[in-house]
C-alpha cells in the first residue's frame, strides 16, 4: 500500500509542477489534477468532493474577512492618504542620508497595519517614492528593493489576508495568529530601516540626503500638517486591531469596522464618490474571486491528495529522517521557500498546512509559534523569482529606465534580512509568543 501511495504522490507532484510551468491558471491546474487523479484512483464520487469543497469554503465565516479587508485596502489606496504622508515624511527625514527610503518603509509599515494587501502598497509606494528616489540619484537596486520588500509587509503584519486563510486551516485562532506575527512584522520593518541607514552611510552615493535648498521651501506649518495626516491611519489601525485587542469584535467583524473607518477617511478627504466606490467594488470582487477560486480548487486538490495517501507519504518521509527536530523543521521551511518560488501563496498554504501542522505537533513545536514561523517564511515568496508578485507589481509602475534585472537584484538583500528575522524568532521564540500569551492571560 505504501508503494502504491508513493507512486500516486510522485505522479501528482510531477503533474503539479508541469501544470505550474505550463502557464495555465493555478486554480485550473489544481482542480484539473484533483479531478483526474480522484477519478482514476478513487471513484466518480470525487465530483461530490469538488462541490463540497466549494460550499465548505463559502460557508467559512472567518473567510468573510477576506473581501472586507480587500475592500478596506482599496479604499485606502483611493483616499490619497499615502500622497499626503509622502510629502510630510520626505520633509521630516530628508536631511538624513537614506531619508526617502526610510520614509517609504515607515509608510509601508503604516499601510501594512491598515490594508493587508501587497499589491496596493507596492503600486502606491512605487508611484510615489521610486521616481523621487531616482530623481535624487538613489541607487536603483536599493530603491526598488526598499519598495518591493516594504510593500510585502502587508502580508505579515495584521490585518493580513494570509493569516485569515492560514488560521482556519491549522485550526488556530486568527486573532492569536494576528498578534503572534505583529512583533516579528514590525521588527522586520525596522531591520529594513537599519539596513538602509547603514548602506547610506557606508556608501553615501547610494542614498543621498535631500538638498538644503529643496528643504528650505517647506515651513514648520507644512511639517505639522503633514504629521496630522498620520492620524487617519491610526484610526483605521485602532478600529481593526484595537477592536480585537479589547475584545470588542472578532477578526471578521473587525474587518467590517476597518472598512467603515476607511470609507470615513476617504469621505473626509473628499475622495468617496460613485466612481471610486464602483472601482473599489470591482477591484475587490476581482481579487476576492481569484483568492476564492484558488481556495476552492486548492482545498479540493489537497483533499484528493490526502485521500490517496499523499499526506501519509510526506509525514512518514519527514518523521523517519535520522535527524533532530530542528533539522526537520529547517527542511520544512526549505520546502515552504521552494514552493514560494513556484506558486501563489494561497495554493501553497493549502498544500503545506494540512501536511506540516501534524508533523510539527508530533515534534513538540508550539502550534502558534510554528504557524508564525511558516508565515514569516512565506514573506520571502513575494520577492523571490520566478514567481515574486511584488517585483512584477513594481515593474508595472516603474519608469522605463528601470530594468527587471535591477528590481530582482535589489530584492535579494532583503530576502536575507527576512531570513535573519526568521532566525531571530527561532532563537528567541518569545518574539512570537509573548504578545499572544499576554492577550490570553
Amino acid at each position: 500500500m505504501e508503494g502504491y501511495s508513493l507512486f500516486i504522490f510522485v505522479l501528482m507532484i510531477v503533474g503539479l509542477l508541469i501544470g505550474i510551468f505550463s502557464g495555465y491558471y493555478l486554480f485550473i491546474v489544481l482542480g484539473g489534477l484533483g479531478l483526474i487523479f480522484g477519478y482514476l484512483f478513487w471513484s466518480e464520487t470525487v465530483i461530490n468532493l469538488l462541490t463540497t469543497s466549494a460550499f465548505t469554503a463559502m460557508q467559512n465565516y472567518t473567510m468573510l474577512a477576506v473581501p472586507l479587508f480587500i475592500f478596506m485596502g482599496n479604499i485606502m489606496e483611493k483616499s490619497g492618504l499615502a500622497h499626503k504622508i509622502f510629502h510630510s515624511l520626505s520633509i521630516l527625514l530628508g536631511r538624513i542620508k537614506g531619508g526617502l527610503a526610510v520614509a517609504a518603509l515607515l509608510i509601508s509599515l503604516l499601510f501594512a497595519a491598515s490594508t493587508g494587501i501587497v499589491g496596493a502598497t507596492v503600486v502606491t509606494m512605487g508611484l510615489l517614492f521610486l521616481p523621487a528616489m531616482l530623481e535624487r540619484k538613489y541607487d536603483v537596486k536599493l530603491a526598488t528593493g526598499v519598495i518591493s520588500s516594504g510593500g510585502t509587509l502587508g502580508i505579515l503584519i495584521p490585518p493580513s489576508i494570509m493569516l485569515i486563510v492560514y488560521g482556519p486551516l491549522a485550526q488556530i485562532s486568527v486573532g492569536q495568529l494576528f498578534y503572534a506575527v505583529l512583533v516579528p512584522g514590525i521588527l522586520l520593518g525596522f531591520v529594513y530601516i537599519i539596513y538602509v541607514l547603514i548602506i547610506a552611510h557606508v556608501k553615501p552615493g547610494t542614498a543621498p540626503a535631500i538638498s538644503e535648498e529643496e528643504l528650505a521651501q517647506y515651513t514648520l506649518k507644512d511639517k505639522l500638517i503633514g504629521i496630522l495626516h498620520i492620524l487617519p491611519i491610526a484610526v483605521i489601525i485602532l478600529s481593526v486591531l484595537g477592536s480585537i485587542w479589547f475584545g470588542i469584535a472578532p477578526p471578521t467583524e473587525a474587518a467590517a469596522l476597518g472598512s467603515l473607518a476607511a470609507m470615513v477617511v476617504a469621505l473626509c478627504y473628499g475622495k468617496l464618490n460613485f466612481k471610486v466606490l464602483k472601482e473599489t467594488l470591482y477591484n475587490t470582487l476581482q481579487t476576492t474571486s481569484m483568492i476564492y477560486a484558488i481556495l476552492f480548487m486548492g482545498t479540493f486538490f489537497v483533499s484528493v491528495f490526502m485521500r490517496l495517501g499523499g499526506g501519509d507519504v510526506v509525514e512518514q518521509a519527514f518523521t523517519s529522517l535520522p535527524f533532530g527536530k530542528w533539522v526537520i523543521f529547517a527542511l520544512m521551511l526549505l520546502v515552504v521557500f521552494i514552493l514560494g518560488l513556484l506558486m501563489d501563496w494561497v495554493a501553497s498554504i493549502l498544500i503545506i498546512v494540512p501536511i506540516f501542522t501534524p508533523i510539527a505537533l508530533s515534534l513538540g513545536f508550539d502550534p502558534i509559534w510554528f504557524a508564525a514561523m511558516i508565515c514569516i517564511m512565506y514573506q520571502t515568496s513575494f520577492i523571490t523569482p520566478p514567481f515574486a508578485p511584488a517585483l512584477f507589481y513594481l515593474k508595472g509602475v516603474a519608469p522605463k529606465t528601470v530594468k527587471t534585472s535591477d528590481i530582482m537584484n535589489g530584492a535579494w538583500p532583503f530576502v536575507f534580512l527576512q531570513l535573519l528575522v526568521l532566525v531571530l524568532c527561532a532563537i528567541f521564540p518569545q518574539l512570537i509568543l509573548w504578545l499572544p500569551s499576554k492577550i490570553i492571560g
